[in-house]
């Protein structure tokens, strides 16, 4: 795909099946707005499956490729930190949910002709940032007590200042967003 599919679209893919997940991790990313991420979650029985995709400048502070020892050791710590989704995403513990894999990159983002974001330095072609992208599986035993979602994401990451959360579940599509001064997301009644 040559851009980025937003929102449910992106989750229907990915968690559609293997094959549009090869699709999707060899996908060109478009452009993205500093301080906003993007955190989808499908929820179907007793798994979750979430996909954050958050510009480099929000984690890192920089968004070009890593070139001092320094700013590769950045990325390599936020790489961890994300990869911790039930410390960064925290569920319900009467939930009793795990991680079961967690997949975090950090990829290049290039531009097409006529494509644009909240910089100035576009050049069609190049790579001209970079965002964090992460996947997650999560089991969870009793997926009834899965009643909301609080995140110390922005607690980790000096840059981010929202998430735009988009949630599918058996009994719908929803949106809802998440700040600095609102970390939750209320999951009454999504299961």
């Amino acid at each position: 795909m040559s851009k980025v599919l937003s929102g449910l679209a992106s989750l229907a893919i990915f968690v559609a099946g293997p094959a549009f997940a090869e699709e999707a991790a060899h996908r060109q990313l478009g452009p993205h707005v500093h301080g906003q991420g993007t955190l989808d979650i499908a929820i179907d029985g007793k798994k979750i499956e979430m996909e954050l995709v958050s510009p480099g400048m929000d984690i890192v502070g920089f968004e070009h490729v890593a070139s001092t020892d320094d700013q590769k050791a950045a990325v390599e710590k936020a790489k961890a930190k994300l990869a911790d989704v039930l410390t960064v995403f925290k569920l319900p513990a009467a939930a009793k949910c795990k991680a079961e894999a967690a997949n975090v990159e950090n990829r290049k983002e290039t531009h097409k002709p006529g494509e644009k974001d909240d910089d100035d330095d576009d050049k069609p072609g190049a790579p001209q940032h970079s965002e964090f992208h992460a996947t997650y599986t999560i089991s969870c035993e009793a997926p009834e007590n899965v009643t909301g979602l609080e995140t110390v994401y922005f607690t980790n990451f000096a840059g981010a200042q929202l998430l735009n959360v988009n949630i599918t579940s058996p009994k719908g599509q929803t949106q809802a967003q998440m700040t600095r001064d609102k970390p939750t997301v209320d999951l009454t009644g999504v299961m």
